[in-house]
């Protein structure tokens, strides 16, 4: 255990976001790490949880039919990509847009999203749906900033506040009002 784990790992150090976690920084070109969180996870036992972290990137699939689901969206991609990427759950939303159509927002891992957007269509049942990148700024949960963490954050706290219409005591699936100019304020 040591040796095929201690010869992956180039440092170790605190997470930042999480008290008490370690993060095992491995090597590049180390292929196994879902392998080898497995065998932590296992020498861990109920003590401590063990994951591997994958980069992702999030793409978004336009103009698929009204009548999509995610199951649908997940079984194309497997098909498409020709990898089973229906145990990562890619599927993250899938919301109603113009004209009766569908966009999906899907987070894949970077190869496998790439690939796709090389791609570009894909077939879901009768529509074939116009694949593209999906931008999106990284902003702090605690006051919704973008491009710092949390030991860097001065300004407000924002977590109970709906990301929608900036009211407490829901969250932004359930608003039903209208959206507020204070997610863009600071921007």
């Amino acid at each position: 255990m040591q040796q095929s784990v201690g010869s992956s790992v180039n440092n170790i150090r605190h997470s930042a976001a999480r008290r008490g976690a370690l993060v095992l920084q491995l090597k590049k070109g180390v292929d196994n790490a879902p392998a080898l969180g497995e065998e932590l996870g296992k020498v861990l036992g109920t003590a401590a949880t063990a994951s591997a972290l994958l980069h992702t990137s999030t793409i978004e699939i336009k103009d698929l039919g009204e009548c999509a689901t995610k199951e649908e969206v997940t079984a194309a991609l497997d098909a498409l990509l020709g990898v089973p990427v229906s145990k990562l759950d890619p599927v993250k939303s899938l919301r109603k847009a113009y004209a009766g159509t569908q966009v999906a927002v899907v987070a894949l891992p970077d190869d496998l999203a790439a690939t796709a957007l090389k791609l570009g269509h894909v077939r879901i049942s009768w529509v074939n749906g116009r694949i593209r990148a999906r931008e999106e700024a990284a902003r702090f949960y605690h006051c919704w900033g973008p491009g710092h963490m949390a030991a860097r954050c001065k300004g407000p706290d924002r977590t109970e506040l709906c990301y929608r219409c900036g009211l407490k005591g829901h969250q932004a699936k359930d608003c039903k009002g209208q959206l507020s100019s204070l997610r863009t304020a600071d921007d």
